[in-house]
């Protein structure tokens, strides 16, 4: 299948949707080393696959270059800030799919593998893109199915608008692939009368048994899609029917019934479900405990207290952390040991492993895969020794079987656990730990520097954390007691605070009328006119509004309607002449 391309394109939206929106360089100088990184790549990519001496230096060669595609992609987002020029996921599509299609094209003219080696580049290239398309169709129709709900219906939980559309796809995706990808149905024939004889036996129901076409039918594969039986179909390459005999096509189809009587397809619907429920459910409380704990805080924000980019960075590439090491190894686990216990129904549903054995000897013969290492399924040779071991000895079919079931759910149980403990906990106590964290560390790096402290405090009143800003205030008017602006913003916070307990009116004045001893300036006078109005002398706080407005005209303030309004309330009761 295609596991690997669905994998690094999750990856590149993550990437995509997750890097911060930085102005990027001019967008002429970025088309021009745009199109340099192509030629690069193109020459890469020849030279690469041109070194192939056989199939399985081939393969392996060509899975590589997902991983470097995914670079060079990466130095599009990192350095060249393409989104900030081209918003929008379909832009991160179009982008991470031309380096696989350039790849694609190249890999035509040095194909090493035997059934797909004289196909042209132009067709070597339409069938990757066909085989490809029933897994990029879904996820642009998920993107479109989202945006429209989002339009038409009322806010819902993102979760939810997931779960739904990834349900749907699920139930349609086979539909869809059975389309997209070139089919048709299996004739009738003494072979479909056995594989229909089989699963009426075996109690399997299907929508349909398909020849499967991608690359002119010459691929040497077979599966089956679909969970629920209308919309369930198995599909069969002509290059393996061309390939095997009845009983060794019957062991096949064998192996891919038993993917269908385990509920395979549920449980990797279901791994799917659970990591977006650990992304939205499980993420946020661990990025909050880090930052809570992390022993350099000051490091998340800027001297002028705005977060800084790296922390952004550092979420997007733990995402892509997360989805390597969730599906490549996590997933891949569970996968490879469901091939392994597909197989082991086809020796348990027919009674012996011989067919699938032979089946799987000829095709290690003819693509020349023996020995090829695959993270979603053990190789030919590991599959062929492990059913000679099962013929031999039946118990290790039972143990398989016993210690998969019992991961399996170890995992339901521990995705449960871990959901059911970050929704109940509280989750704003962990924000405030994690802002306290920061706070702390500021402090430490301005503990001499008095002006970034008052920065702080100005920066802690204008969020609303008013307690600690009161602490920062007072912290700056030890270390500069003569400073007219920590004078000012503290005054202000104790006539202004939301907080009444907080609130100290006969304070604020000394503090205000120190500030307007040391410096004159529309805003301080402003907090000195508060002050008196609140220490009831409605006359000196009129006077100070007149001169905060009258300061405010001379130096041509931007907040001159500011002034004024306030001139206005402060002389309402007060007979006075401009």
């Amino acid at each position: 299948m295609f596991y690997d391309e669905i994998i690094y394109l999750f990856l590149a939206l993550i990437l995509w949707g997750a890097w911060p929106r930085e102005a990027g360089p001019p967008l002429l100088p970025t088309v021009a080393v745009f199109l340099l990184k192509d030629l690069f790549w193109v020459l890469l990519v020849r030279r690469w696959l041109a070194g192939a001496v056989d199939a399985l230096s081939f393969t392996l060669r060509q899975r590589a270059l997902l991983k470097v595609a995914l670079i060079f992609f990466f130095l599009d987002v990192a350095f060249l800030k393409l989104p900030a020029h081209l918003p929008g996921e379909l832009w991160a599509l179009l982008l991470y799919g031309h380096y696989l299609l350039l790849a694609w094209y190249l890999a035509g003219r040095y194909e090493r593998r035997l059934h797909l080696a004289d196909l042209s580049p132009g067709r070597y290239l339409l069938s990757q893109v066909r085989f490809f398309l029933p897994a990029l169709v879904p996820w642009v129709l998920a993107s479109a199915g989202l945006d429209l709900v989002r339009k038409i219906l009322p806010p819902l939980p993102e979760y939810l608008l997931w779960l739904t559309l990834l349900g749907l796809l699920g139930l349609l995706f086979p539909y869809l692939a059975v389309r997209l990808w070139p089919t048709k149905p299996l004739p009738p024939s003494s072979l479909r009368a056995r594989i229909e004889e089989y699963l009426e036996r075996e109690g399997i129901r299907l929508g349909g048994i398909h020849l499967w076409l991608p690359f002119e039918g010459r691929l040497l594969t077979a599966g089956v899609l679909g969970v629920i039986p209308p919309l369930r179909y198995l599909l069969i390459s002509p290059g393996l029917l061309a390939t095997l005999e009845e009983e060794e096509t019957l062991a096949v189809v064998a192996h891919e019934a038993g993917h269908i009587k385990h509920r395979h397809l549920w449980w990797l619907f279901f791994f799917l479900v659970a990591f977006l429920g650990l992304l939205y459910w499980v993420l946020e409380p661990i990025w909050l405990l880090l930052i809570s704990f992390f022993p350099y805080p000051e490091l998340f924000i800027s001297q002028d207290f705005k977060l800084r980019v790296w922390p952004e960075i550092a979420l997007a590439l733990l995402l892509g952390g997360l989805v390597v090491l969730y599906f490549r190894y996590f997933v891949g686990y569970f996968l490879r040991n469901f091939e392994r216990q597909a197989d082991l129904y086809a020796l348990e549903s027919l009674g012996s492993a011989r067919g699938l054995i032979a089946a799987l000897e000829k095709i290690a013969a003819l693509s020349g895969l023996r020995k090829a290492p695959s993270w979603h399924h053990y190789s030919l040779d590991e599959r062929i020794a492990f059913l000679h071991a099962a013929s031999l000895n039946p118990t290790l079919a039972a143990r398989h079987h016993a210690r998969l079931a019992r991961r399996k759910w170890a995992f339901v149980l521990l995705f449960l656990g871990l959901t059911g403990l970050a929704m109940s906990g509280d989750h704003a106590f962990l924000k405030k730990r994690a802002f306290q964290n920061i706070v702390r560390g500021l402090e430490q790096r301005a503990r001499e520097e008095p002006e970034i402290l008052r920065a702080l405090g100005d920066y802690l009143l204008s969020r609303g954390f008013e307690r600690e800003a009161l602490r920062i205030y007072e912290k700056v008017l030890l270390l500069a007691p003569e400073d007219p602006w920590t004078l000012n913003n503290l005054a202000w916070l104790l006539l202004t605070a939301k907080e009444p307990s907080l609130r100290q009116p006969s304070r604020a004045l000394e503090l205000a009328e120190k500030a307007a001893e040391r410096a004159s300036s529309p805003a301080i006078l402003d907090t000195l006119a508060e002050a008196y109005l609140q220490n009831n002398r409605p006359e000196e706080a009129c006077r100070a509004a007149l001169e905060a407005l009258r300061l405010a005209r001379k130096k041509k303030s931007r907040n001159l309607d500011y002034y004024q309004k306030r001139r206005k309330n402060f002389c309402a009761h007060v007979e006075t002449t401009l």
